[in-house]
């Protein structure tokens, strides 16, 4: 059974042939999009929000730039941010799939608030 383990996970190491380089860049834009869209598990100032929010608002060369480092198709990620963002304001009606992610949105954005309402440093009473 011990062989078998290694062996997958030979296999599994093996076949990830993503450079470390682009996985950052993945990082990068994935944490992005989560500050965007309010799927964050931190506090971040309203000066960043209004950053990352702007960063998706107009498409410019460095956006292209992030997604090309991050190995994705700076269009397809664009039309698929743009269309999120008009079901989560309420102007498109959301496909089935696009309702899961809204739903997982809502559940990281009320885990969120439940843990800021509990944290010691929103109930210190000095």
């Amino acid at each position: 059974m011990e062989n078998l383990r290694v062996i997958n996970s030979r296999v599994l190491v093996e076949h990830d042939t993503t450079p470390p380089e682009q996985k950052l860049w993945r990082a990068v834009l994935n944490q992005a999009l989560e500050d965007a869209f309010g799927v964050n598990t931190i506090h971040i100032c309203d000066r960043d929000k209004h950053e990352v929010k702007e960063f998706f608002r107009n498409r410019t060369e460095a956006f292209d730039q992030l997604c090309d480092d991050a190995g994705i198709d700076p269009t397809n990620l664009w039309r698929k941010v743009q269309r999120l963002k008009g079901v989560q304001s309420g102007f498109l009606t959301p496909l089935k799939r696009e309702k899961n992610v809204l739903s997982m949105f809502a559940s990281f954005k009320e885990r969120r608030e439940q843990y800021r309402k509990t944290h010691w440093r929103n109930n210190y009473v000095g």
